[in-house]
């Protein structure tokens, strides 16, 4: 009975919240993805999620850099993570990026599912706080 209630999942873990994903997501690979608390991101060297997705078709960029929104959501079969949106630069079309998210005792890591395999981002220790605080003056 206890098995079945977990694939219920009446035993699962707390949704993810802000303080879990705000702060410099550092890639393996060098990608770096900068969440702010208030749904305004950075991200920097990341893989475009597919070919054609808003760039030019002269010069077809293999990663994205730029400003970004991003939100709670969940890459089909896959755990939560957040989402991450902006518009491509040849073409008012609107681009995702999911990044998926594993919390942990240790810190968070995740992947996004268009990466290589093998890479991952990890929380950086110590950004946490210093993006949510980039809202709030006071640090509330």
């Amino acid at each position: 009975m206890a098995a079945f209630r977990m694939e219920l999942g009446e035993d699962r873990e707390e949704p993810l919240a802000i303080a879990d994903v705000a702060g410099v997501w550092q890639g393996s690979d060098g990608g770096r993805l900068t969440v702010q608390a208030d749904g305004i991101a950075d991200l920097d060297r990341t893989t475009r999620p597919r070919p054609g997705c808003g760039q030019s078709a002269e010069a077809p960029a293999r990663s994205y850099t730029g400003p970004a929104t991003w939100v709670f959501d969940i890459y089909p079969d896959e755990d939560p993570g957040i989402r991450f949106d902006y518009q491509g630069s040849a073409t008012a079309k609107t681009c995702r990026v999911y990044l998926v998210i594993f919390p942990g005792k240790n810190g968070a890591s995740g992947f996004i599912p268009q990466d290589p395999p093998g890479v991952r981002y990890t929380l950086s220790a110590g950004q946490q706080g210093d993006a949510l605080s980039r809202t709030d003056p006071a640090g509330r």
